[in-house]
Parts: C-alpha cells; structure tokens; sequence
C-alpha cells in the first residue's frame, strides 16, 4: 500500500481528486498526458487509483469485518482460568468474548480479547503486547480495567479486562434522550480518561463511540487501548498508508485525525482532534463528512482539506426533527444553542492543524466547563460585549434582582419628582383652602355675635357665599368645594340653595375642561335628585335621561355611577306614573347590583326595597310582600335586627301588610316594631311618629276609632320635636322621612298644633 507524506500528499490530492471525478474509461488517456509533463507524479497516481479501484470492490467502509471464521471453535474453550461463553464482539485486531472464571477460586465475568492469527503474522502480536502494557498502567474509573494478560496454549495473545456492559455514548445519549448540557456533561468523563491516559503518556488514536460505553447508571468506560502507542519509545513510529483500513490497520478512518491518513506525527493533538468530532456527532447527530458512506478518496477529502461545518450550520441544513428532539430541542433551538461559543468550541478542537487545537484534553475540558458556567471562553475574542453577555448569563438572578433594584430605583426617583410636583401643588391649595376656612369663620363686626351663637346654618351660609370669591383661582377646588355645600345644603332640605350650588359647581368645572368628569357628571346627578326632591319631576327626568347617556358612553353601562342614575331615573318615572318603564328599569339595577356588588350588598338592598315601592304603587301587593320579606330576611341576617335599614324595611313590610288587608299581621308586626324602635332609638324619635301613625291607621281601618285617635295625637306629638328640626334644617338624620307624604302630613298636623299652642 502506498505510502505519503503531508508533503507528497498535499501535492498530489488535487490531482487524485480530478482523476476520481472522471469516468473510469477515461482515466488511462488522462494519465498519459499528465505522464508526459510529470511521470514520477503520474506513476504515483497510478498506483494509488489501483488501490482505490481494489478497496472500492472490497467496499470496506460499507460493511462490518467478517465474522470470525473460528468463532464456533473458540466458544468454550478455556482461556488461562476463564471459559468463553459468548462473543461480544469483531475488530480488526481479533475478537471480544464474554467469560466466567472457573477455576473456583471466585465467581467474576470478564471480557476476554483474542487476536486474530491473521494479525499475528504480521507484527500484531508486539501491538497487542503493548496494550497490555500501557493498559496496566492505567487506573481511571472511566477506563476499563486490565485484569490479567497472557498467551494460549496454541500461541495466542489475550487480554482479560472489566466486561462493561452498556452502550455505546451516542446510543446511550439518544434513548435517554439527554439535553445538550447534560451530553457534555457526560463528555466530560470521556476527557477525564483520556486526559488521565495522556498524563501516562499514551495516546489512544482511536477515540470512537464503539469505543466509549456508558452503563446503565451512566458510568462511562473508555475501551480499547489496543493501537494506542508509548509517546515514550517512538522507535517504532512508521509512516501512515493512505487509505488505511479499518479491517487491517490500527485507526477508523471515520474517526481519524488529518495525521493520521497523512503519515504525520502522532500526537495528544490527534486525540483531541477526535474527542472533538466525538463531540461534534453527540451533540448535532452528524458526522462532519455528512451522512454516509463515503468512498475512501471522499473521506480523505473531507478529513485532510474540507472544514467542518459549524455544528449550528450542520442542525439547521439536515433540519431533522427526530433527532432534535432526542437532544430535547428543535433543529432552531439546537441551531441558536449551538452558534457563538460551541461552534467556536468544536471548530477548534478540529482544526487541520494540531497546533491550531486545543494544546491538551485537559484545556478543552476546561473550556468546556467554562461554556456550562457561562463564563467566556478562551477561544473568542475577549470583548467587553462578549464577557458582559457571559457574566449575565452567569450571574443571572443577581443581575436581575441588580436591573430590578436600579430600575425600581429610577421609578423610585421619577415617582418622587412627580410627587414632589404633587405635594407642591396640593400644599398651595391646601393654603388656599385653609385660608377660605379660616375667612369663613370671621365676621367683619364682632359686635354682631356678642350674645349670640353662631349656628351650623350661619357658617354654611357665609361659606357658600364667600367661596365665590375665596377660591377663584382654583377652579378645580372651588367646583368641588361647591359640590360640598351643596350636597350639605341637600341634606338639610334646602333644596333651592342646594341647587344654586350644585349648577355653579358644573359650570365651573365645565369651563375648567372638565365636563365629563367622574366629579362634575355627580354634581349633575345631585341636581337632578335636588329638583325630584322639589318635586320638579319632570325636569329631573329631562336631566337624568340625558345624563344616563353620557354616564354610559363615558363611564359604561355597568359603572356603579352610571347604575345611581338608572335607578334614580326609574324612581322619578315611578312618581310620574310611569309604572311600566320604571319597573323595567328597576329591575335592570337590581340585576347590576346583584352582579357587581353581591345579592346581599346595601345597594342591591335599596334596589329591592325600591322596586318594592313600584309594584305597590302598581297594586301588585303579593309581589312586593314576596320582595321585602326576601330584603327583611337578608338584613336581619347581615345586619341585625336593630340597623336602621332593616327597622325602614320592616315598617314597609307591616305597610305592605296593611294594604293587602292583613290587619293582624300588620298590627302585630308595627306593635313589635315599635317596641324595638323605642329601645334602639328612644321614646321621641320620627322613625317612631311614622310607625305610631301606621299602628293608628290599621286600628281605624279595624273601627277602633277612639284608638286610633289617640295613636294619632301620639304621632303629632313625637312630630312637633321633628317638624321644628326640618323647618330650622338642624338635624340631617331626617332627611330620609323629610319626603314621606305620611311624615309629612304630620309635620303639617304639628305645625298647626303648635301655631294653636301659641295663639292660645
């Protein structure tokens, strides 16, 4: 077999691979012409295209070596004090058989290894003599264990070494379906042999993944040191054939460095080289040739001139989803993975030229560690870009926490300028308002309050009139300060000046840009409830129908401010006599309440107790009866017996009762009612008056009139008290009885009672 230089060999390769690319016809007329300007350069190739014609034929790297002819002659036989039992396995150098000691001094199975007679004959009994000796020098957990050596009785070599069973690493790394982290991981364990086995100096040369099998508990061993040689005794370094054969020779072409087919040095560079493309197939699923097979002058090609495609390059031109997923990515996940650090990782530890690799196994071990702590690696270039990527990376909850802190920092600041423009200028109307409050408790003669006390009524009256002017020059405050006095002057009952100030306040705030305000959209409803309350009916529908739109366009339909409106809108419809469409509308609240606030929420309360109010006005007795024993029973539950809503509630309930003709029914409950109003609310108060004067009427519709006359003086006399407090406007606590039509006709009894009293 032909011999080459790296020299012979670089100068001839373009020429062989003209000559392969041509028909096999025309390869003898191609020769004479390149004979007649370089005969020593033609006759070479010559001999070397014979050779690739021949193990073409033989198609070596297209099938597995021939079984072992002898393998049913060496099946049982005794090996020192072992017995084979089974073959494991075929190599070029001999064959691997599974055994059981049996001399009886302990039970073990081993791998027992037998070379082949045929390598015998030529000088492979020194090789295997001297894997034997670099195999006991070796202890490394992930190498696999030398046992005992020695020769047969007919004359043959034998090894015997730990029986790993287990699989191959790529198989391994394929059905457990491992990660890109945790291959390299599991790399790692190969670099520690080899790195132990360079240490001792011995190369291995031979670094495949027949040849590294992991256990089942993902133990790696390293196997078959059987063509690795003494860096120490070079004597006997010869130079590489071309085309080696993996049937013949010591190396898989496959799995070969540049070197090693090139007849170059033997180095720990050529490990590193196939530690390298080991690592290259684990990770992509490719070999850097591309999937094969490959013809001997194909693989020399690939192997000594063509760079490898970056491992990033590979994943995304194959585009194999299987074997993506058997790495637990997809090829794009693979491909953005693998582009940056691994590919310059890979790329070097299989570069042409030795010393362009990684100078040890123990460097690119380190290197590779460095990428799974997302520290910077050694081959890129050393940019602050690239090592402040890789510190984020590494330090990636502390940066994080770190950008956290600076950005809630710089929200921090940013919310204090702002607040800070807020306090300022909150503060200055602060002063202002602090200033009108101060005014407004001034008078100009002091002679005016001598003897005199300065009532609530007075003070609301000269702040209404002085915050016109006191707080001009904040619009904003001075509608909502307006809002204020109005709605205190609607809870008195002064509804001429609450409506004064409550249409100021929308003015104001309209010209100040804020109509459609959430502030300025209540102060109209306010208005619209001030003019019900004056019994302006009409008008307030006018402006709750308008404002009802705005409400639902600006706010929404289900905006509890927009639901206040519907439901102030459905009362004043009910005291027009638009019965249909108020209970239409109620209803609708009720459900929105129910949805928003819960069926047992306040407001969906006043929304039964409401609802209840129409279909009385519509006779619809039974029906309200149903309604307010449902909104009693909730607020007894919710509230007790003794809150003022459920005591209302009640009274409306004995109402009902009256109405419907349930005359016993009704007194019992009013007698019960008045017996728990008196000891919650005292002896003289309206919610009293208004419950004595519904006991009077139940006894006169049951003909007991001198009774029923005397509830009713009762009723006017626990009145007088009330009435004086509405007319002076003293007392807020009435102005939900202030409209009552029966509430009020004993105010009026009072008042002439009292105009009575007077004149006599």
């Amino acid at each position: 077999m032909s011999t080459l230089s790296p020299e012979n060999w670089k100068e001839i390769s373009p020429y062989l691979d003209e000559a392969l690319d041509l028909p096999e016809e025309e390869r003898a007329s191609w020769l004479e012409v390149l004979r007649a300007s370089k005969p020593d350069l033609a006759h070479l190739l010559d001999k070397l295209l014979e050779e690739h014609r021949a193990l073409s034929h033989e198609r070596f790297l297209e099938r597995a070596p021939a079984p072992n002819a002898d393998e049913s002659a060496l099946r049982g036989r005794t090996v020192g004090p072992y017995t084979l039992t089974s073959l494991v396995g075929q190599g070029g150098m001999g064959s691997v058989w599974l055994a059981e000691r049996s001399d009886g001094r302990f039970e073990r199975r081993v791998a027992v290894k037998i070379l082949n007679f045929a390598v015998t004959a030529h000088g492979g009994v020194e090789r295997f003599k001297r894997e034997g000796q670099i195999l006991g020098q070796l202890a490394h957990p992930n190498i696999a264990e030398l046992i005992d050596a020695g020769v047969t009785g007919r004359g043959e070599p034998y090894l015997v070494l730990e029986y790993v069973k287990g699989k191959q690493i790529d198989e391994y790394c394929d059905e457990h379906m491992l990660g890109v982290d945790a291959r390299i991981q599991l790399f790692l364990d190969v670099l520690g042999a080899v790195s132990h086995a360079h240490a001792n100096l011995i190369v291995h040369r031979d670094i495949k993944p027949p040849n590294v099998l992991v256990s089942g508990d993902g133990k790696v061993k390293l196997l078959d040191f059987g063509i690795a040689k003494l860096l120490a005794d070079d004597t006997n370094l010869g130079t590489a054939t071309l085309l080696t054969l993996e049937s013949g020779g010591a190396l898989t072409p496959q799995f070969a460095a540049p070197e090693q087919l090139t007849g170059g040095a033997v180095t720990t560079a050529t490990d590193v080289y196939s530690l390298g493309l080991l690592l290259y197939l684990l990770l992509t699923g490719n070999h850097p040739a591309g999937p094969g097979p490959h013809s001997p002058a194909d693989l020399l090609k690939s192997v000594t001139e063509t760079d490898a495609p970056l491992a990033s390059q590979a994943v995304a031109a194959s585009n194999d989803v299987a074997s993506a997923e058997r790495r637990g990515a997809t090829p794009e996940k693979l491909r953005r993975r693998f582009r940056g650090d691994l590919d310059t990782i890979l790329a070097k530890a299989l570069k042409k030229k030795p010393a362009e690799r990684y100078p040890s196994v123990a460097a690119f071990g380190d290197e590779l560690r460095r990428y799974l702590a997302h520290e910077p690696i050694a081959a890129r270039p050393d940019t602050l870009s690239y090592r402040l990527r890789k510190y984020t990376r590494r330090h990636r909850v502390g940066v994080a926490v770190a950008t956290a802190l600076v950005l809630l920092l710089a929200g921090f600041m940013l919310i204090q300028t702002m607040e800070l423009r807020r306090i300022t200028r909150e503060r200055d109307r602060a002063d202002r308002i602090a200033d009108f409050m101060t005014s407004i408790f001034q008078v100009s003669d002091p002679s005016e309050t001598v003897g005199n006390s300065v009532t609530a009524r007075a003070v609301l009256d000269k702040a209404s009139t002085d915050i016109e002017t006191g707080l001009s020059k904040d619009p904003e405050v001075q509608a909502r300060m307006m809002y204020t006095m109005g709605m205190a002057y609607l809870n008195l009952g002064l509804y001429s000046r609450a409506e004064a100030l409550l249409g100021q306040s929308i003015r104001i705030a309209g010209s100040a840009g804020g109509r459609e305000k959430r502030e300025t959209l209540k102060s109209t409803q306010k208005l619209a409830w001030t003019l019900f309350n004056e019994g302006r009916f009409a008008e307030a529908e006018s402006q709750q129908r308008k404002l009802l739109v705005v409400d639902q366009r600006v706010l929404g339909p289900e905006d509890h401010d927009t639901v206040g409106v519907k439901g102030d809108l459905a009362t004043t419809l009910s005291e027009e006599g638009h019965l249909a469409e108020a209970e239409e509308m109620q209803r609708e609240v009720l459900e929105q309440q129910k949805r928003a606030r819960g069926p047992e929420a306040y407001f969906t309360l006043v929304s039964m107790n409401n609802l209840a109010s129409i279909l009385i006005h519509e006779g619809r007795f039974a029906e309200a009866d149903k309604l307010e024993r449902e909104a009693i029973e909730i607020k007894l539950r919710v509230d007790g017996p003794e809150n003022l809503s459920t005591i209302h509630s009640m009274m409306t309930e004995a109402a009902i009762e009256a109405d419907m003709g349930e005359l016993d029914e009704s007194e019992k409950s009013l007698r019960q009612l008045l017996e728990l109003e008196r000891r919650v609310l005292g002896p003289n108060q309206p919610e009293i008056a208004l419950t004595v004067y519904e006991l009077a009427t139940v006894a006169a519709k049951r003909g007991r009139t001198e009774e029923a006359l005397s509830l009713l003086r009762q009723a006017i006399d626990i009145g007088l008290r009330p009435a004086e407090a509405v007319e002076m406007g003293e007392d807020p606590g009435l102005k939900a009885l202030h409209g009552d039509p029966r509430f009020a006709a004993l105010v009026a009894k009072a008042k002439e009672r009292a105009a009575s009293q007077k004149s006599n």
